[in-house]
């Protein structure tokens, strides 16, 4: 944030300014803040005259950078002191559209924030895109379950402790494509092997 050296007077006027805004947005002047959503254009109706009469004033400044928009907001006193801040959007798709809806976006919440004006809504608008859903994950086909099948069979045939690192090293997906019976089954097959060799049986992870 920066600020000029002193902002008394600021303050003071700011805390005049916030009383009168407060009362502007609880007793509905503009018909949007009756409304889930509040505009741009609705937060600068309910504040002009609060910030005019006490001798304030606001300066927005929109920067770009490829992939985002920068908005720095100004707030001015007739002393000449001031306090700004920059407020920084990603815009996923940045073509005019994008930035135009990004630098609404950023003048809407830079300007609620230097006022500690409270949010009507909390979207989001145009400038930020939902976060794409995870895709769903693809069921194994019957050739990949068989190829599989034989897989595990061979690991089986070398004893319990092949079979246990082959069932670490599955994802989910693949695990979740043998039964409790077919799990049983590997597990005879594993623990024949370790009998065979006359070996104690490492105990297995296969679940």
């Amino acid at each position: 944030m920066k600020m000029s050296e002193t902002i008394a007077e600021l303050a003071t006027a700011l805390s005049k300014a916030q009383g009168q805004i407060d009362d502007a947005t609880k007793d509905g002047i503009n018909p949007a803040f009756r409304s889930k959503y509040a505009d741009l254009a609705a937060y600068r109706a309910v504040i002009r005259e609060p910030l005019a009469v006490n001798d304030l004033s606001i300066i927005q400044l929109p920067r770009t950078r490829q992939g985002f928009v920068e908005v720095e907001t100004i707030l001015m006193h007739k002393s000449g002191e001031f306090v700004s801040e920059t407020l920084e959007i990603p815009v996923p798709k940045f073509d005019a559209h994008g930035i135009g809806s990004g630098i609404s976006y950023g003048r809407r919440y830079g300007l609620m924030s230097v006022l500690c004006l409270a949010a009507v809504d909390d979207d989001g608008n145009a400038a930020v895109e939902k976060a794409p859903a995870a895709p769903a994950k693809k069921a194994l086909s019957p050739k990949e379950v068989s190829a599989l099948a034989l897989e595990m069979k061979a690991a089986a045939e070398q004893g319990i402790e092949a079979l246990t690192a082959k069932w670490r090293s599955m994802p989910s997906d693949q695990r979740s494509a043998f039964d409790t019976d077919a799990i049983a089954d590997l597990k005879k097959i594993a623990a024949s092997v370790d009998a065979s060799r006359t070996v104690p049986i490492a105990k297995t992870e296969v679940e």
